[in-house]
């Protein structure tokens, strides 16, 4: 009886010649050289695709940190002292300057009203952040200011130096929920920052909100403000662009009563820190009594003609 056949390849000899022989397959050397070839051709072909992506797009965190650095450079310390000493202190942010070969260096600072209250003989001192800070402190004086009840905001100038001004917005847009940074000199020491967001409105950016028993211009956020942050800039966090200027925080107080005297004790509410806004600000820097060199300097669609109470 004849066995069938198998194919030439699965007999021995011929499944040796299949697997090993040079005219089938090339040589093991020769193969490792190919596969590696390919491997490096794709890795290559690969990194140049990716790598103008990996470069050109920022991370998230570096394009953030950028954005609070600017806001630093921009704030200012305020102080009110009397006989070389500290009476008061508050927060500012540039919001122009001028450098210029020919003329004096400049800039103008906007902070809040209420602290300039030093009284006679007071000298009013603005220390700057950044670069400018190895300056020290500078004299400033008083352009124009309101009235803590009504329009709480002063505008300094300080001759000697041109610090980086704020971006001023070409609108006064604010939203609820919109994320803010507020920076600032917490009891006139170190700088501080703190996050939150704008918790109300006033009630012409609200139509559809329940009329007040008095009308409210002022923005509330929910950023932790202590003394010495009013005038403080609070930015929009991932931009950088100017919200408002920190006034104060609502303070409840609280009597003490012991066996030798009695005293009151103020602490802030939480959530409730108030904001001149844009809206405010915009026509207090077109006061007729602001410099036409300060008007100047700002872009127009920082500059507005409606008046606002003193």
């Amino acid at each position: 009886m004849m066995k069938p056949e198998r194919p030439e390849c699965f007999h021995t000899d011929a499944a040796r010649i299949c697997a090993d022989s040079p005219a089938v397959k090339p040589p093991y050397a020769t193969r490792l050289f190919l596969l590696g070839l390919s491997l490096f051709v794709a890795m290559t072909v690969g990194c140049a695709n990716l790598q103008p992506v990996a470069t050109n797009v920022p991370s998230a965190a570096s394009a953030r940190q950028r954005a609070i650095d600017e806001m630093i450079d921009r704030t200012v310390k305020v102080t009110i002292e009397r006989d070389g000493r500290r009476v008061a202190s508050a927060s500012g942010i540039v919001v122009a300057s001028r450098a210029a070969a020919e003329t004096e260096a400049v800039s103008y600072v906007l902070t809040a009203a209420h602290v300039l209250t030093g009284g006679d003989g007071a000298a009013i001192m603005v220390g700057f952040c950044g670069s400018d800070a190895a300056r020290g402190k500078l004299r400033a004086t008083v352009i124009t200011r309101g009235t803590p009840d009504t329009l709480d905001l002063a505008l300094l100038r300080v001759p000697g130096l041109a610090a980086p001004a704020v971006r001023l917005p070409a609108d006064d847009a604010v939203w609820l929920g919109q994320p803010i940074v507020v920076i600032g000199f917490p009891e006139g020491e170190r700088l501080g920052l703190s996050g939150g967001v704008v918790s109300q409105l006033p009630l012409s950016a609200r139509p559809n909100g329940i009329p007040a028993d008095r009308p409210e211009q002022r923005i509330v956020i929910d950023a932790a403000a202590p003394r010495g942050v009013s005038g403080g800039g609070v930015f929009e966090a991932e931009t950088g662009r100017l919200v408002g200027i920190v006034q104060g925080h609502q303070t409840v107080s609280v009597a003490v009563k012991d066996q030798a005297q009695s005293y009151t004790l103020k602490f802030p509410v939480p959530g409730a820190t108030f904001v001149v806004p844009m809206a405010q600000i915009r026509p207090f820097l077109a006061r007729p009594e602001a410099s036409a060199e300060l008007r100047s300097l700002l872009p127009a669609t920082a500059q507005a003609t409606s008046s606002l109470p003193r």
